[in-house]
């Protein structure tokens, strides 16, 4: 090695390759750097509110209201928090007033300590209140979370061409489902009071298209009652009107001239 070194030709043949070993570091460093800095200005995807998310708004109405879009934002133009799996937003309410075009972060909402049904509601349901006794309501096998169908029976008396009733006719007893698939927000549990001062009450988010149906059975029916249905996905039951004729042909409906009469069929 001394001997190459000292010959002019050698020296600078080790110099020459000295050179490239520094030139392959400085190409590696680079290389290194630039995937390092691609890596840092790649994209993540973010929760942006697409309108005013007013303070106390529940996570899940933001996300069943659609109240954010997603969008693809450099990692450094993320805030801390930033929220990505819309998910992560339930259970939760607003602190305070959100606006369009904020990015949602973890540090707006909070956990909700309320036990207010509006929590549990979507934007396409109102919470509606029934009164109800053991059987009818299922007191202490229902709780909140469960599904329910909504049944009402009717005593209409049968009705003329000009539509009003029939003189002398007898009330026919009518029975229809009136809701399915109802969540409860909130119900009576077995181990409430009981007595002339106690009145328990089954509150059930309604879709809205159904409420004015809802409404006028709670004032009109002679009895309603809630079938309590099984978790998960279920069948339906039938939304045919039922007379006792029905119940004994062992039929789901009622039969033509029944509907006509009491005004079911028109």
């Amino acid at each position: 090695m001394n001997r190459v070194l000292s010959t002019r030709y050698g020296a600078l043949s080790v110099a020459a390759v000295l050179a490239l070993v520094a030139v392959g570091m400085v190409l590696l460093y680079a290389h290194k750097y630039r995937s390092s800095l691609g890596s840092s200005n790649g994209t993540v995807t973010v929760l942006v509110a697409n309108r005013t998310i007013t303070q106390f708004t529940p996570g899940n109405q933001v996300v069943d209201g659609a109240m954010y879009s997603s969008r693809k934002v450099p990692s450094g133009a993320a805030v801390d928090g930033a929220v990505s799996d819309p998910d992560q937003l339930k259970g939760l309410v607003a602190r305070s007033d959100i606006y369009p075009g904020e990015q949602l972060t973890t540090n707006q909402f909070v956990k909700s300590s309320t036990t207010s049904p509006t929590v549990k509601l979507t934007a396409v349901q109102r919470a509606i209140s029934f009164p109800v006794d053991a059987a009818s309501g299922l007191v202490g096998q229902i709780q909140a979370g469960d599904h329910v169908d909504v049944v009402a029976t009717f005593d209409v008396t049968p009705l003329g061409a000009n539509g009003l009733p029939l003189t002398g006719a007898q009330p026919i007893s009518l029975t229809k489902t009136v809701v399915q698939n109802a969540l409860v927000l909130t119900a009576p549990s077995s181990s409430s009071p009981t007595g002339t001062n106690h009145n328990p009450t089954l509150t059930l988010a309604i879709p809205v298209t159904g409420m004015q149906n809802v409404l006028f059975a709670q004032a009109k029916a002679t009895s309603l009652w809630f079938a309590l249905r099984p978790p998960g996905t279920s069948a339906n039951a039938p939304t045919t009107v039922t007379d006792v004729g029905a119940v004994l042909r062992g039929s789901t409906s009622a039969s033509g001239p029944v509907l006509r009469l009491t005004g079911a069929g028109r």
